[in-house]
């Protein structure tokens, strides 16, 4: 006998019909649980940094399943780079090279996102936004300022621009020195300097003071942007310490400061807090705390530092689907 519900055949000593289609299914639902089960044994345990671990069961149960991981470890070990033939040639040396490595994809993984998280927050275009990011992008940017301002290019501007004249503070700004411990909101405090100083010098110009507030607001919160991802180009969690170190002390000393910005008729206290932080900050969740994990941890090995990777790159892949499924529900 066959129905739309499938092929059902009479069985007597049940007195009833049993749907052979239905019975198949339901095999094949459990053969593929237990090879699900079989898989997620074998992954097991992942050793993860700080001492911190996870399974094959906890992912599954947030939906990354076997196959998702196996892809993210691949991945990882892509980024981070083989592994030594011999387990005693794991020299120290080899060390700082994976931790290089590990460092610098966790940091390069996550990278669009803040920079879109950044650009909401402080309500810039997009494409703006990415153009800060370029390497001659903010130069650009800056002198599409000066022209929208009727600052007329000129050799002299355009040393002041690329060199600051001969201000030594902002010519380290300018320049970025990787080994500086000035963050972004100070770099951009000094390119704010630099740009009313070019607007009083300028023959027919009313001077800094006249600048539309609009336009600087925004250049101004490019440059840091531009500052903000220059900083991160990090190769070791030393180099994340000293950079939180660093904004730790500007919260302290230029943050204390108790200053209002009037916005709306609101008064905004403490409103330089907003803008005194690390790009950092805007990461995912799966990215800051992996690399806060290995702030923590005493030492780091590979195969932690393999895992932790392969767990950020679930979270982009968890983060990704989540956007799919809201377009799709829309």
């Amino acid at each position: 006998m066959s129905n739309d519900s499938g092929l059902s055949i009479w069985v007597g000593d049940l007195d009833g019909y049993i749907n052979i289609d239905a019975i198949n299914a339901e095999n094949e639902r459990e053969a593929e649980q237990a090879a699900l089960e079989l898989e997620l044994d074998e992954i097991g345990e992942l050793r993860l940094l700080a001492g911190k671990s996870t399974s094959a069961r906890q992912l599954h149960s947030k939906d990354i399943n076997p196959s998702d991981w196996r892809h993210a470890v691949h991945q990882a070990e892509m980024a981070i780079g083989s592994a030594p033939v011999n387990i005693f040639r794991h020299s120290a040396q080899q060390l700082d090279v994976e931790e290089e490595h590990f460092i610098r994809a966790m940091l390069k993984l996550g990278f669009a996102y803040p920079v879109a998280r950044y650009a909401q927050w402080e309500r810039l275009d997009y494409p703006s936004a990415i153009t800060a990011t370029l390497p001659h992008g903010m130069r650009a940017l800056i002198n599409q300022f000066l022209a929208a301002e009727d600052i007329p290019r000129s050799a002299g501007t355009d040393e002041r621009i690329r060199s600051a004249g001969t201000d030594e503070r902002i010519r380290s700004a300018l320049t970025h020195h990787q080994t500086s411990a000035m963050t972004a909101y100070r770099r951009a405090g000094i390119l704010q300097t630099a740009l009313h100083d070019i607007a009083d010098e300028t023959a027919g110009h009313s001077g800094g003071e006249a600048l539309d507030r609009g336009r600087t607001r925004a250049i101004l919160a490019l440059a840091r942007l531009h500052f903000s991802a220059r900083e991160l180009r990090l190769s070791s969690v030393k180099g994340l310490q000293e950079l939180a170190e660093a904004y730790i002390a500007d919260r302290e000393t230029l943050g204390a400061k108790r200053e209002l910005l009037v916005s709306n008729r609101r008064s905004i206290r403490n409103w330089r807090h907003r803008h005194i932080r690390s790009l950092l900050d805007f990461y995912p969740y799966s990215i800051r705390h992996g690399l806060a994990r290995a702030a923590r941890s005493d030492q780091l090995d590979r195969i932690a530092m393999v895992h932790q990777l392969a767990l950020a790159h679930c979270g982009i892949l968890r983060m990704r689907r989540a956007g799919r499924n809201r377009t799709r529900s829309r």
